[in-house]
């Protein structure tokens, strides 16, 4: 066999420093603050629909829209058993807020709404 001047030595080398420059810009970008947005996300907030504020989406980026729409929140529960206030993924309202929070999104959530995530809360 003739030597071409490439050898199995020169081929591992470059295969791995290729293949670490790749992890390693792929981790860079993936590694970014978690508070940090795209600039996209604020150009698409949801507009407010009422006064409302359990129904004021401005705020919210619309990803966390769509993943309200995905797990079917709807603002009343058509069971009363399973709403949102009595579920283990609802986050209670502060003293001074007339709306609670949920665990899987983020934004304003009604004590009488539901989701098909909803949990019993376990004691």
């Amino acid at each position: 066999m003739e030597n071409k001047g490439y050898s199995r030595k020169q081929f591992i080398k470059r295969f791995f420093g290729l293949g670490s420059l790749l992890v390693g810009g792929k981790l860079f970008l993936n590694c970014r603050g978690k508070n940090e947005s795209s600039g996209a996300e604020s150009k698409n907030k949801a507009p407010s629909i009422s006064k409302d504020p359990c129904n004021d989406l401005t705020e919210v980026p619309s990803g966390e829209i769509k993943k309200r729409q995905s797990l079917g929140y709807v603002l009343k529960s058509a069971n009363p058993d399973t709403t949102c206030g009595n579920c283990g993924l609802y986050i209670p309202p502060k003293p001074n807020d007339k709306c609670g929070g949920c665990i899987l999104f983020k934004g304003p959530v009604y004590k009488e709404g539901h989701c098909v995530q909803w949990a019993a809360i376990t004691t």
